[in-house]
């Protein structure tokens, strides 16, 4: 299909259009501006089902995007996210009440992490019954069994998939499909839809002599035993393999349980590493190691347990299908690392035995099922398929909006109607404004709450979160406000002329405006109030469109003022 310019497909603002879930970031952070924070968490969940959970360990590809990164740095979009979903807990659990059914028609979700919930999720809304099969004996998927609780604590997920339920969506745990239920037995029970959304659930092998030995563990597997209440016994000196967040996550989790020494070995340069620039720089906080351009020959033993790592010192050639330089091996670089325990996080594999063999793909260099990516139709009628099951390891956001997908299909599905219908066009204006937004330079935010709230008393307390809320709302008015209009804020009704008018009686000095605008067109004068230079204003009404007060006004010039402007700054 030719893919349209950029100003015909951009319906979202970039923002919203990078986020898998398409969360409408411009009205919730519009509503924190007015301090209207549980109004804001209403409308995140309208598209996503997780936002304490998402404010906390999403990727954020909605501040990759940021228009403000041309400026300054991008809106601490996560951020605000997490201080609405943490400010609505500190009320109390919200109770959602039940959606009504709708539909006669029942549906099987298969797996209960962030693509079947959010699957449920979106069809329990629509009307539908809804039953969420898990083999764990609690639900959430990796988000409660592979992300530690310093990062994600456990309370949060059990917060959310409680909300899930309210709606009405049944959740089934120690349910283990391809032993317990199949996709026949699923049928004859009368689901006329089945969501398979297994997700990734064993860690990839190392594949070097030694990966055998007593004291290698994969990541996912010493996660999720750290999650289930385990003891797990690490020695001194703990070697972590992999540049992703469940690498740092385990580095992280071996150093609190009393590791002395912890070392991520990472095949590329530092700048390469998928993991999250934040985790990157809380994890050498902790006094984590890095050794970068390294990876692993063999595992060297003694008495049966890991007593070295040996590896090869890597050069970076060209880039590969991930985009990234592709690792090469220097030969005769072999050096050791003494370790007593290694953790391999090289990545998550689908576990193949326990999918339907009519549904896997025959190509094995891509993901085990095939799937339309579209639609997320399977081989076999009825049957749809999502999130890491069918695109490899991938992030929370994600999986969510691989639910979101599954669950219209589904619904047109059993409406009988096209399940094509009017979803290319999304897919386009999705994708092009990934493409462009993501080459720009992810920069530092300036507002972060902290990670965990220091111990207050209750007034302390009360006071300390106030004092959250007027930094998030300072930080919600620096958004730029992209998204009304194709090419300004006409749509708003404020952006009516060609150059901003201060109106000093109204102004207080907030600086709103002057934070806001992307040209440094307006600063304040000698009596604090906000003064326009003429010659950089470019008349685009942000200022207008954000001021608080609204002190400024639009200002329609002449043809002859304007050539005269634009004469002079050709003269410049």
């Amino acid at each position: 299909m030719t893919e349209k310019p950029l100003k015909e497909v951009r319906k979202l603002p970039p923002c919203r259009a990078a986020c898998p879930a398409h969360v409408n970031v411009q009205a919730y952070v519009a509503l924190i501006q007015r301090g209207k924070f549980n109004e804001a968490v209403e409308v995140i969940r309208r598209d996503l089902p997780f936002p304490a959970i998402c404010g906390r360990v999403c990727f954020s590809p909605c501040e990759d995007a940021c228009a403000r990164v041309n400026l300054d740095q991008a809106v601490a979009i996560r951020a605000l996210k997490r201080l609405v979903a943490d400010i609505e807990r500190e009320q109390g659990r919200v109770v959602a009440q039940p959606v009504p059914k709708k539909y006669s028609e029942k549906v099987a979700i298969i797996g209960a992490g962030p693509a079947g919930l959010t699957a449920a999720y979106e069809l329990a809304k629509l009307g539908y019954p809804v039953t969420v099969f898990e083999r764990m004996a609690e639900p959430g998927g990796m988000m409660r069994y592979c992300i530690p609780d310093f990062r994600l604590e456990k309370f949060v997920v059990a917060n959310e998939i409680a909300y899930i339920k309210d709606l009405g969506v049944e959740i089934k745990t120690g349910v283990e499909f391809g032993k317990d239920i199949t996709i026949e037995s699923l049928k004859k029970d009368g689901y006329k839809a089945i969501f398979i959304a297994i997700g990734t659930q064993t860690g990839m092998k190392l594949n070097v002599p030694g990966e055998d030995l007593e004291g290698v563990i994969n990541a996912v597997d010493f996660l999720r035993a750290i999650a289930l209440g385990k003891k797990i016994t690490v020695g001194e000196r703990v070697a972590v393999i992999g540049g992703g967040n469940t690498a740092i996550d385990a580095a992280r989790t071996a150093k609190k349980l009393g590791a002395k020494e912890v070392m991520i070995l990472y095949r590329r340069s530092r700048e390469e590493m998928p993991a999250l620039p934040h985790e990157v720089e809380l994890a050498e906080k902790d006094g984590i190691k890095f050794y970068f351009l390294v990876a692993p020959k063999q595992i060297i033993g003694e008495n049966g347990r890991v007593k070295a790592v040996e590896c090869l010192r890597m050069r970076l050639g060209e880039p590969d299908e991930s985009g990234r330089r592709r690792p090469i091996p220097i030969a005769f670089s072999e050096h050791q690392y003494e370790v007593d325990m290694v953790i391999p996080a090289l990545g998550q594999v689908v576990e193949e035995s326990v999918l339907p063999p009519e549904l896997l793909s025959k190509d094995k260099r891509g993901p085990p099922l095939q799937v339309d990516p579209l639609t997320l139709e399977t081989n076999i009628p009825g049957v749809f398929a999502g999130g890491d099951v069918a695109t490899g390891p991938a992030s929370i956001i994600e999986a969510v909006g691989a639910g979101k997908r599954a669950a219209i299909s589904i619904h047109r599905y059993l409406r009988d109607e096209d399940l094509r219908k009017d979803r290319d066009e999304e897919k386009i204006e999705e994708t092009t404004w990934v493409k462009d937004w993501r080459l720009l330079e992810k920069k530092e935010r300036r507002y972060e709450p902290p990670i965990e709230k220091p111990h207050l008393s209750f007034e302390e307390a009360k006071a300390y979160l106030e004092k959250l809320k007027r930094q998030a709302r300072f930080e919600a008015f620096r958004c730029l406000g992209c998204g009304p209009c194709a090419e300004c804020l006409a749509s708003m009704e404020l952006c009516e002329g060609d150059k901003a008018v201060v109106d000093e009686s109204k102004c207080v000095g907030c600086n709103v405006c002057a934070v806001i605008c992307p040209v440094g067109a307006v600063k304040k004068n000698e009596k604090g109030v906000a003064q326009v230079n003429e010659e950089l204003c470019k008349g685009c009404g942000l200022c207008a469109a954000r001021c608080p007060e609204r002190a400024i006004s639009m200002q329609k010039l002449s043809n002859e003022q304007i050539l005269t402007m634009i004469l002079t700054a050709l003269e410049r």
